[in-house]
């Protein structure tokens, strides 16, 4: 009886190593993501539209001095590609 445990102990031990192992090897395959970048878009006076790095704080509705009669009207982040 007591053989059987140890046994079953030592079978359990080294199915969770195998495991353990799959997993990590699995990780270490993965491409390294690139970080995301948020961009704004503002709408000029004038009806043109321009695209801008994220600074802190800009929000919609945002009135700007990018260009004249400036207005933040959307926020979005872009994620490359691979």
């Amino acid at each position: 009886m007591n053989g059987d445990l140890v046994v079953l102990a030592f079978i359990a031990l080294a199915l969770l190593a195998l495991f353990t192992y799959m997993f990590y090897r699995d990780l270490s395959n993965r491409p390294k993501s690139k970080p995301a970048e948020v961009y704004t878009v503002i709408k000029c006076g004038d009806g043109a539209e321009r695209k801008r790095k994220y600074q802190e704080g800009d929000y919609v509705g945002k009135q700007t001095q990018d260009c004249p009669g400036g207005i933040v009207v959307g926020i979005y982040k872009e994620v490359p590609q691979e």
